[in-house]
């Protein structure tokens, strides 16, 4: 009898301990919640001050925030209230899986831009800058973009040299406001980024770095429509373009260039597990006395000129509308 009461009294004072434990452990547990996120606040929309408010100091933080936080598609429409893990604390998220054959991979957008009546210096340094696109993501260390990472076009053309294939031929250079011509090796890569930026838009990918022509050489390009949408590099560390991929699977390029039909075109390929995010692209327009006119529409415009071309994708249920503005000198060589 004594025995029983005993075992009685143990389990009733064991039932007694339990509710005060429990908000020891939750103190516990949102201790560890509270460093592994941090809750977006006023202003953090700008990725510069939401790293200062984070505390993140590696070489290139919004790439690590992006890889540690698989759920942001849209870094166009953070919020407050958000909570966003922080890199390295805790074991990063994964990305699902895949298909690694690259043979099953389809094109989700792509962009064709002629070159006729280049000069044969141009067409070869096209060709062969095409050539590195293809060779690079033909490589087993860089085969596409992983999700969240980005790719500079400038790091992945590398050394511009006779060593590497190229040619001399001519570059803008911008000296007291006027733009000229100038030799340079590589001269007509540009046709490239001008390919690949449209091509990337409509695959809905996010462009980081574009910069316009100084002035259009539609001479060379022989396209009204572009006008808006070329692109310009300078490397190894001038003007860029800068492509990331917020998408959960990995893409990669593909450029063809055809030389008897004068044409270079940029292929988005990416596994069968991705499905593209609609995307529209309004534009480029013409801007000018205050008024919008399609470029397509407006001819050539050699005088100094301002476009502007947008670039809407809809994620998760919102959008990110984005504003690629050009600025254009007048073009040196009209009389």
């Amino acid at each position: 009898m004594i025995a029983r009461s005993a075992v009685v009294v143990l389990a009733t004072l064991a039932l007694m301990t339990v509710p005060s434990a429990r908000p020891a452990a939750n103190a516990a547990s949102q201790q560890i919640d509270d460093e592994r996120y941090y809750t977006l606040v006023a202003r953090d929309g700008d990725p510069d001050t939401l790293i200062a408010h984070m505390g993140l100091t590696m070489p290139d933080p919004y790439r690590e925030l992006l890889f540690w936080n698989p759920q942001l598609h849209n870094v166009y429409d953070l919020r407050v209230g958000q909570r966003l893990r922080r890199p390295g604390i805790g074991e990063r998220p994964a990305f699902p899986s895949f298909d690694g054959d690259f043979s099953r991979w389809r094109v989700i957008a792509s962009h064709t831009t002629r070159f006729e009546g280049s000069p044969p210096y141009r067409t070869h340094n096209i060709v062969n800058a095409a050539n590195a696109v293809n060779n690079f993501f033909d490589d087993s260390r860089h085969p596409y973009i992983s999700p969240r990472d980005s790719l500079s076009l400038n790091w992945l053309l590398g050394d511009i040299s006779l060593a590497s294939g190229y040619v001399w031929g001519h570059a803008i250079l911008v000296v007291d406001g006027v733009a000229t011509d100038i030799p340079a090796l590589g001269g007509g890569i540009c046709q490239l980024p001008s390919t690949i930026f449209p091509a990337a838009m409509n695959a809905g990918l996010d462009i980081t770095g574009r910069t316009n022509h100084a002035y259009f050489p539609y001479f060379w390009w022989n396209y009204a429509e572009g006008f808006g949408i070329d692109a310009t590099v300078g490397p190894p560390d001038g003007a860029d373009l800068v492509i990331r991929n917020l998408y959960d699977y990995p893409v990669r390029l593909f450029m063809r260039a055809d030389v008897e039909a004068q044409t270079l075109r940029a292929e988005v390929y990416a596994p069968p597990e991705l499905v593209p995010y609609p995307t529209e692209i309004d534009g480029p327009y013409l801007y000018a006395n205050g008024e919008f006119i399609a470029a397509a529409d407006a001819g050539w415009v050699w005088w100094a000129a301002t476009t502007v071309v947008s670039q809407k994708t809809y994620v998760d249920g919102g959008l990110w509308d984005r504003a690629f503005w050009s600025h254009y000198l007048e073009d040196p060589y009209f009389n």
